[in-house]
């Protein structure tokens, strides 16, 4: 009897042990601000990640592709970024594997400067233009860059044609950029593109959330945010990465379960503006975000129609199939 319970203190101790001392996982999204990876700030706040015996840290690159560099060159264990950028890279990194699916709707709005309205009423009218990017790499395109080759090319503006210039993520280089005429136009994300044209600093020529824009070029419902990781990491420590699919799959359900007030409540935004705006974005798009962390089989076809169509020419791109690097044994699938 005595010995069984000692090892019954043993195991309490133990456990004890394993509670106190949560596994840090590190993950790179491209930000801060970008309302499609609001899920990810949002881990810590809920306690998602305590839930399930980790400790999320959370690091902001400039850019889809640099948050993709952080996992390959070890500086973070995951990244969370659009699925066509992810799938740019895998292109030339085998390593890289998609794990989990965090949006369902892309909110890209091509944005134009205050200045241009009513010379510039189509895509055809920015030929010639100097266009902004968040970044504008020919190895690992990242998902906005894909997204305005993908419909400047279908507006008949062919790559050549105009002059991309890379400006900064935040808010504060964007509208620089538009304001001093540096550029004509940017893909903008939400909710920066929201207070853009409140502020009269741009207005939208092509939004991505429209109905309208969807059935008017095919792919364009792609998957927008994914966790990725690495498959030699993935296999080495396999708990690791069940349990930030997990801690994933827990906070898209626990927001799909909560108003867009009470999740707006957790994030502490101090200004009131930014706050309405986030709030009005999360009434418009319900959609904006996987409501379970399960991998669509539709939303995967559309993704990768949109991927070959945006990197036409490149052969590597047209062959591939994006099933070669989902990984779906912990998020599931739907139709």
């Amino acid at each position: 009897m005595t010995v069984r319970l000692l090892l019954l203190a043993a195991a309490l101790f133990l456990s004890a042990i394993v509670r106190a001392d949560p596994v840090r996982l590190n993950v790179a999204v491209p930000g801060p601000g970008a309302a499609s990876y609001l899920p990810i700030e949002l881990i810590p706040r809920i306690g998602a990640d305590k839930a399930e015996g980790a400790e999320v840290h959370i690091s902001f690159s400039p850019s889809g592709g640099s948050a993709l560099g952080e996992v390959t060159s070890n500086n973070a264990d995951f990244a969370v970024v659009g699925m066509p950028a992810a799938m740019s890279l895998r292109l030339r990194d085998p390593r890289i594997v998609a794990l989990a699916p965090v949006n369902d709707l892309p909110l890209y709005v091509l944005l134009v400067r205050q200045g241009l309205k009513g010379e510039v009423r189509t895509i055809a009218d920015l030929k010639g233009r100097s266009i902004g990017l968040h970044s504008d790499s020919a190895a690992t395109k990242n998902t906005s860059q894909q997204v305005l080759e993908l419909l400047f090319r279908r507006g008949g503006v062919l790559p050549n044609s105009f002059r991309k210039v890379v400006v900064g993520r935040r808010w504060e280089a964007e509208a620089m950029m538009l304001r001093s005429g540096e550029v004509d136009a940017v893909i903008g994300d939400e909710p920066h593109a929201t207070r853009m044209i409140e502020e009269k600093i741009a207005f939208p020529l092509l939004h991505l959330g429209d109905p309208q824009t969807m059935r008017l070029y095919p792919g364009t419902g792609f998957l927008r945010g994914v966790l990725v990781g690495r498959k030699d990491r993935m296999d080495s420590d396999p708990a690791k990465y069940e349990k930030m699919v997990r801690i994933i799959r827990r906070t898209l359900e626990w927001m799909a379960s909560h108003t867009p007030e009470e999740i707006v409540s957790r994030l502490d935004i101090v200004d009131p503006a930014e706050r309405k705006r986030l709030l009005a974005l999360l009434h418009q798009y319900p959609r904006q975000y996987s409501s379970d962390g399960r991998f669509s089989t539709r939303q995967l076809s559309e993704t990768e129609i949109f991927f070959i169509d945006s990197q036409r020419g490149n052969p590597a791109a047209e062959n591939f199939r994006i099933e070669s690097m989902i990984v779906d044994r912990w998020a599931g699938r739907k139709d």
